[in-house]
C-alpha cells in the first residue's frame, strides 16, 4: 500500500512538472462538469430537449412548464447528486475517508454502496412511473449495473468512475438518438468529444492509469445495453 501511495505521489509530481497549472486547472473544471454524479441529470435534460413528445408535450418549454416533470428533475438532482455529495463530505468530516476526491480506492467502498442504493431507488421510481419515458429507466438501471460492476473491480484496481459515467452517457445518447428526429446527430459527436475530454482530464490530473480509463468506458457503455436488453429485450 505504501509503495502504491509513493508511486502515485511521484506520478503527480511528474505531471505537475510536465503540464502548466492553467492546463491542470482546466482539467479540474472539465472533471467537475462531467462528474459521474451529474450524468443522470444530463440524460434527463437531453431526453427532454431531444424528444419532448416522449413526455407528452410539443416542446421542451412545455415539459418544464409541467410541475410534475420539474419536481421530478429536482428529486433526481437530490437523490443522484446532492445526497451522495453530502455523504462524502460527512465521511470526510468524520475521518472515514482521506479526501473528498476519493483518491484511495478503498475510500470508495462506502460511497459506492450508498450511491448504488440511491440508484436502485431512482430506477424503481422511474420504472414504476408510467408518465416517464422508458429511456430513463434504461439509463438508471444501466448506471446501477455500471456502478456495482465498478465497485467489484475497484476492490482490485482503481477504475475511473468518470469514464464509467461518460461511457454510459455515450451509450444513452445512442439509445436516445435512435428514437429521436433526424438532425440531432451532432449530439453524438459532442458526446464522444465530451467523453474524450473527461478521460484526458483525469490523465492530466494523474488520477488514473490508461487502463483504468479504457476499462471505465467499456463498463459504462456495455452496462447501458445490458439494461436495454433486460428491460426491452
Amino acid at each position: 500500500m505504501e509503495k502504491s501511495i509513493h508511486y502515485q505521489e511521484q506520478k503527480k509530481a511528474r505531471y505537475y512538472e510536465a503540464f502548466p497549472k492553467e492546463l491542470r486547472a482546466l482539467a479540474l473544471v472539465i472533471s467537475i462538469i462531467f462528474h459521474p454524479l451529474l450524468m443522470q441529470i444530463y440524460a434527463y435534460l437531453l431526453l427532454i430537449w431531444s424528444n419532448p413528445f416522449l413526455f407528452g408535450k410539443v416542446s421542451t418549454a412545455k415539459v418544464f412548464e409541467d410541475k410534475v416533470y420539474t419536481l421530478q428533475l429536482i428529486w433526481l438532482l437530490i437523490f443522484s447528486c446532492l445526497v451522495p455529495l453530502l455523504t462524502v463530505f460527512m465521511m470526510k468530516a468524520l475521518g472515514l475517508i482521506k479526501d473528498i476526491a476519493l483518491s484511495d480506492k478503498m475510500d470508495r467502498i462506502g460511497p459506492y454502496i450508498i450511491v448504488g442504493l440511491l440508484y436502485i431507488v431512482i430506477f424503481m421510481n422511474f420504472v414504476s412511473n408510467t408518465s416517464l419515458p422508458p429511456q430513463l429507466s434504461i439509463f438508471a438501471l444501466g448506471s446501477t449495473i455500471g456502478l456495482f460492476t465498478a465497485f467489484i473491480i475497484n476492490l482490485f484496481s482503481k477504475i475511473s468512475m468518470h469514464t464509467v459515467g461518460m461511457g454510459g452517457f455515450l451509450a444513452m445518447v445512442i439509445i436516445i438518438m435512435a428514437n429521436s428526429h433526424a438532425g440531432n446527430e451532432y449530439v453524438l459527436v459532442l458526446a464522444i468529444l465530451a467523453a474524450g475530454l473527461s478521460g484526458t482530464s483525469r490523465m492530466l490530473l494523474a488520477a488514473h492509469e490508461p487502463a483504468d480509463l479504457y476499462g471505465g468506458y467499456l463498463i459504462g457503455f456495455l452496462a447501458q445495453f445490458v439494461a436495454l436488453s433486460y428491460l426491452h429485450g
